[in-house]
């Protein structure tokens, strides 16, 4: 299936304005994920997270030993502040730059592609099987991983005195936000990770505030489909005790995949849900579409299938997924469903 090995990273886990399409019906969408055959614009502006340019590196003092409690509880233990940082998944090396930690990154993964200047970092190979070789060729005095960072990897690094952190929580909203202020904390950086995890929560509650307001007193909540995988090898989407499908509803949708545990529901369940929307990756809906089994579903049929960028707004889980937030809310308070 196409894109599947793409995405696959993501099925477990399970922001800039992006360029989206409504898909199978062959529609352009506005700058704001909505396509504009069949969304009415919204009366007012949406919120948006604060625009801010990616913070300057700065010189990290060295101020002995300290302690950092990382979300699950675990307490790591540090020299001093990082000076070679070693990056396991592509929200971790997004959101260090965003920090200003930047000039720190020795090392990266495959999949980690942003921003930019990412391309000039070495890569230690996969999330899922790195090259523990070439990790300690680059003398990291710290790795941080994600999802899908191994136990295995894990251990073989703590074993050989290199000091690992591990930043994950597919199961609750609120551990975007404690990742944020962790990873500030681990690289020396705690105001910066405090303020852009304020940041980010504001702009999430900010947009809920929006679209609380007696203008959508009477708004009904469209039945909402995520599309993490699909075809041959299952179904796969964000039940509703991940991180995902809590955004999906906080955002206005009803996740059809709500009673969902995990990440597989079957086809059947599916197309008796038979969703309103569609939100699937970028590249993937003309495929989805196609494929057999999809074509009666009425989002289908309704050219309601939405491309965004999920891949890097949505699976990653950061201060990234206040920019899809914005663009779900704005997606179901203001599409004209059937």
């Amino acid at each position: 299936m196409k894109s599947l090995k793409k995405k696959l990273w993501a099925l477990l886990l399970c922001a800039a304005v992006l360029t989206t399409t409504a898909a199978c019906g062959g529609k352009e969408a506005d700058v704001q994920g909505t396509p504009t055959a069949q969304v009415t614009p919204a009366q007012e502006a949406t919120p948006t997270p604060e625009a801010k340019p990616t913070a300057e590196a700065t010189p990290v003092p060295q101020d002995g030993p300290y302690s950092v409690t990382l979300p699950d509880g675990t307490v790591l233990e540090l020299a001093g502040i990082p000076q070679r940082i070693l990056s396991m998944g592509p929200n971790i090396t997004d959101t260090l730059f965003e920090l200003g930690a930047g000039e720190r990154v020795v090392g990266r993964t495959d999949y980690c592609d942003r921003p930019a200047q990412v391309a000039d970092i070495p890569s230690v190979g996969t999330i899922f099987n790195p090259d523990v070789e070439a990790i300690l060729a680059l003398e990291p005095d710290l790795v941080i991983g994600s999802a899908h960072f191994s136990e295995e990897t894990e251990k073989q690094l703590t074993d050989l005195g290199i000091k690992v952190a591990v930043l994950y929580d597919s199961e609750n909203m609120e551990g975007v936000y404690d990742i944020i202020r962790a990873l500030g904390e681990l690289v020396g950086l705690k105001e910066a990770g405090d303020a852009l995890a304020e940041r980010t929560q504001k702009a999430m509650e900010d947009t809920v505030a929006k679209y609380a307001g007696a203008q959508y007193e009477d708004f009904e909540a469209p039945s909402v489909y995520y599309v993490v995988g699909y075809g041959e090898y299952g179904d796969y989407t964000a039940g509703g005790a991940t991180f995902i499908g809590q955004l999906l509803t906080a955002a206005g949708g009803k996740n059809v995949a709500q009673d969902v545990q995990g990440w597989v529901i079957d086809h059947e369940s599916l197309m008796e849900a038979d969703p309103q929307i569609i939100v699937i990756g970028e590249g993937m809906a003309a495929d989805f579409c196609a494929a057999p089994g999809y074509g009666e579903l009425s989002a289908v049929k309704n050219n309601m299938v939405i491309e965004l960028d999920t891949y890097h707004l949505l699976d990653r889980q950061g201060y990234m997924n206040a920019e899809i937030f914005v663009q779900l809310a704005e997606l179901f308070h203001t599409a004209t469903v059937q």
